[in-house]
């Protein structure tokens, strides 16, 4: 089995930890982001801070590409984790006392490691975010997730459970089966998603609208139908968590026009079926789903 970590990392002691169920290799930054392809990446929450958001958000945009999974576990030095790979709706950590089991709600996982694993967490993800939900803690807080930006992209497993440290809440043969589990996520990578993975570096590419921003229009616009601009910032903000400035709405509609998908004007009416297919290709039916509830509640309360 092996894993990846980014060579920024190589001296922490969670590596340390790794390396007793895997095979690392250090890779540097430039050279992840030049060719992704290879084996699962493991990111220590200390990684993502603000001045390598452009970074990571480049690299789990090409990792996602080559379809290469990522293992995001703490410490965290940003609880605001979602922005570092542009999701839909905001995903972020939040701080409790520790606890010493998850239960797992995955029926796939729950095959393979049981019901519940015995591995210590002292954080939870706050999130819209309901599929992709693999165990929750005692009060059903999510402690791991897997998010896919489409059905074909590479997942980001969210763990809140501590499975590079030792303590004696965790159970280390549930620790390391957990983590051999998800590392052994290595789907095989083709020469075309190589390529189409280095894309991202290329001008063209740099000035292409991100899909976090692209789905967050979409999502809103076949969720509502027709709103102004100003609106569709607003609830973008508070319902998904996700910080869009005019300029960003402008480009993303005027993809989505580009694509048949709907109107260069917010308020103008959109094609909702095939905003829905667009979203369903991507797997976000679920997240649409769950934001027309929070739409519908928002007008009965209104």
């Amino acid at each position: 089995m092996k894993a990846r970590i980014v060579e920024a990392q190589a001296d922490l002691f969670e590596v340390g930890v790794i390396s007793q169920t895997a095979e690392v290799e250090s890779v540097p930054m430039d050279r992840l982001l030049a060719d992704p392809s290879g084996p699962p990446l493991v990111v220590v929450g200390g990684l993502l801070d603000a001045e390598r958001l452009v970074d990571m958000r480049k690299l789990s945009s090409a990792l996602a590409r080559a379809r290469v999974a990522v293992i995001v576990v703490p410490p965290y030095a940003d609880l605001d984790l979602g922005r570092y790979f542009e999701t839909p709706v905001q995903l972020g950590a939040g701080r409790r006392t520790a606890e010493s089991a998850a239960r797992i709600t995955d029926g796939a996982l729950e095959e393979v490691l049981g019901g519940v694993v015995k591995v210590r967490s002292d954080h939870f993800f706050d999130t819209a975010l309901g599929a992709g939900v693999l165990a929750v803690d005692a009060r059903s807080k999510p402690v791991l997730l897997r998010y896919q930006a489409t059905n074909t992209a590479g997942p980001v497993f969210f763990s809140a459970l501590q499975l590079l440290t030792y303590t004696a809440l965790t159970d280390e043969e549930h620790r390391q089966s957990l983590l051999g589990h998800l590392l052994s996520w290595s789907p095989s990578v083709t020469a075309d998603a190589r390529e189409n993975a280095r894309q991202p570096s290329s001008p063209p590419k740099a000035e292409a609208v991100g899909e976090g921003v692209l789905v967050s229009v979409a999502l809103l616009l076949a969720a509502s139908g027709p709103q102004t601009a100003e609106l569709l910032r607003s609830r973008a903000g508070a319902l998904l968590g996700v910080d869009l400035s005019a300029n960003d709405v402008g480009r993303a509609l005027e993809e989505l026009t580009h694509q048949g998908l709907a109107a260069s004007d917010a308020s103008a009416s959109s094609d909702r079926g095939a905003l829905v297919r667009f979203l369903e290709q991507r797997g976000m039916h679920p997240y649409l789903r769950e934001l027309g509830d929070l739409l519908a509640s928002e007008e009965t309360t209104t």
